[in-house]
């Protein structure tokens, strides 16, 4: 009953807390406590396509940038891996798209192979240019004045303006904090691949698009392949009362933030005009 009671009081809107009694080593019992979102899983995949498509567009070059900046710390500070960096997963995801269309020619009307072609073409292309626009020289530090002169009249604009806002605000308030901080460890040996877990780098990540031919292969093979692993690794925080704690502190605050943010900014181009 004290159990179920502690359990109940531990309850807290948008997390999952779950109370443990551990043997450790010394043969003495410990009271623990593991803290985890309590989130649906999803895929994280942010299009950096449509922000290539603004900057092609004088009306939105600014609106590009400021989004680009906004990228520019998911990927240099947050940790967040970019397709088209080698040896990430959505890198390797996109050499297997690569091979299936050149593969699959033969057995595809012309046109339905050139738009294949072309899709996967500008993906990488346009990647490698909001890449090379988030890694110039003091690009991402250049955020706040980037703010602070854009001038939001549209709800697009506006919109954009919010998601740069609330992650400079992220930033200043957790400087040095990533994705991964709070990554949980396999705690298992894996003998089959069906028992390893989907890892954080895995379902967040930079694409192409989400939105043609291309990025629909791609995330039909992203979730079979997910589909055959027994569960995914998430943000996660363990407390062990084996001695006196100071008061709890939101240790994942910031990844209860960031996910926000993805998510907003994610829609918002999901969305752009």
């Amino acid at each position: 009953m004290a159990e179920r009671e502690a359990n109940r009081k531990l309850k807290k809107k948008g997390r999952y807390r779950e109370l443990l009694i551990i043997e450790q080593e010394d043969n003495q019992t410990c009271l623990t406590v593991k803290e985890t979102f309590k989130n649906d899983f999803g895929l994280y995949y942010i299009p950096v396509m449509p922000i290539y498509d603004l900057w092609q567009r004088p009306d939105f070059a600014h609106c590009a940038e400021l989004l680009t900046a906004v990228c520019a710390y998911l990927y240099i500070e947050a940790d967040v891996t970019y397709y088209r960096d080698e040896e990430t997963y959505m890198f390797y995801n996109y050499e297997i798209l690569e091979e299936w269309i050149t593969e699959g020619k033969d057995d595809m009307d012309e046109e339905d192979y050139t738009r294949q072609k072309a899709a996967y073409d500008n993906a990488l292309s346009q990647g490698d240019f909001i890449q090379e626009k988030m890694m110039a020289t003091g690009f991402r530090q250049s955020l706040d004045s980037l703010i602070a002169n854009f001038d939001a009249k549209s709800d697009f604009e506006k919109e954009c303006l919010s998601v740069a806002q609330n992650c400079w605000e992220l930033w200043q308030a957790f400087p040095g904090m990533n994705l991964f901080k709070h990554a949980s460890l396999q705690d298992y040996e894996v003998e089959e691949y069906e028992d390893n877990y989907v890892a954080m780098h895995e379902y967040f990540s930079f694409v192409g698009s989400v939105n043609d031919s291309v990025s629909d292969t791609l995330r039909d093979m992203v979730n079979n392949d997910f589909n055959e692993r027994s569960r995914y690794q998430e943000p996660e925080v363990i407390t062990f009362f084996n001695e006196a704690k100071p008061p709890y502190a939101d240790e994942l605050a910031y990844e209860d933030r960031l996910f926000s943010i993805i998510d907003d900014l994610c829609t918002l181009l999901y969305h752009k005009p």
